[in-house]
């Protein structure tokens, strides 16, 4: 999931390491999800989602509890 920025985040390996993002049309995917899947709530998720409406620090605090690291300001 996008954290903060929208697009598709990926890397490109070896030699070495190339960090990528494709962008896309927004609106194209969402409907494509929407019209796709049954999956209740799946508008508000995808509108959240591909729209990267989370940031970095909205990651960090979802993450943080998960990988043993104190996240606190």
């Amino acid at each position: 999931m996008p954290f903060g920025r929208t697009g598709a985040h990926w890397a490109l390996l070896g030699p070495g390491v190339e960090l990528r993002t494709t962008h896309f049309d927004l609106q194209a995917a969402i409907t494509q999800l929407i019209h796709g899947s049954s999956h209740p709530g799946i508008a508000e998720w995808a509108d959240f989602f591909l729209h990267a409406r989370a940031t970095d620090a909205d990651a960090l605090a979802a993450f943080a509890p998960r990988d043993g690291r104190d996240h606190s300001p």
